[in-house]
């Protein structure tokens, strides 16, 4: 499923770097799934990116834990309910992180969005979770994946506070959210896991 969706985002984003109408149909215009009822807008912006960079990144995230995570769903609830459950995360995890824009601009005719960040988020959030001690770069800067839990939500709401990036990072926030409470209702277990695991790699420090 990986290979699936970063397939089709790439094919669906570059067609779209090509074709500012169809661009403009799958943007996310929080105003017209308001007002018009286009509510594949909902999903359909995570399949467009701004530019070359924004897809890539995007992109190259979602494949490096993306490809682990699935690997462990389907190793720890079969090939059919792994899938499931991976697609269930990813395209949730979409709808979930556009709620913000809906209720501060549904009535903004001029506010639009695109990318997965929303989606990458939570699959990056879901796996930090699983993997609390796995040891991974944030803003460049190497830490175990809980500490990246933090900064990352410390990150966003600073960067959301001020207002000075075009970046929706309330939707990094809320995807994020999801995907660590998704991973909570369908392994109970990890929220125990968790907090043993990272207890211990604190006790070892003292």
């Amino acid at each position: 499923m990986t290979f699936i969706i970063l397939i089709g985002t790439i094919f669906v984003s570059w067609r779209a770097f090509q074709n500012a109408s169809l661009f403009e149909k799958l943007l996310n215009n929080p105003y017209r799934i308001k007002h018009n009822g286009e509510y594949y807008r909902i999903f359909s912006h995570a399949l467009i990116h701004a530019d070359f960079i924004h897809l890539g990144f995007n992109m190259y995230v979602f494949y490096s834990f993306g490809i682990v995570l699935e690997t462990y769903f389907k190793g720890r609830w079969g090939m059919s309910i792994g899938s499931l459950y991976f697609v269930l995360l990813y395209g949730l995890g979409v709808a979930v992180a556009t709620l913000p824009s809906l209720r501060k601009h549904g009535d903004n005719y001029g506010y639009n969005s695109v990318g997965a960040s929303g989606a990458v988020s939570a699959i990056l959030m879901a796996f930090m979770i699983l993997n609390p001690l796995h040891w991974i770069g944030i803003l460049f800067i190497p830490m175990p994946a809980f500490i990246g839990v933090l900064v990352f939500f410390v990150f966003e709401h600073l960067m959301s506070r001020s207002g000075k990036t075009n970046i929706a990072h309330d939707a990094h926030i809320w995807g994020g959210l999801f995907g660590i409470i998704f991973i909570f209702v369908v392994e109970p277990s990890a929220i125990l896991d968790f907090v043993v695991q990272v207890k211990g790699y604190v006790s070892s420090l003292m």
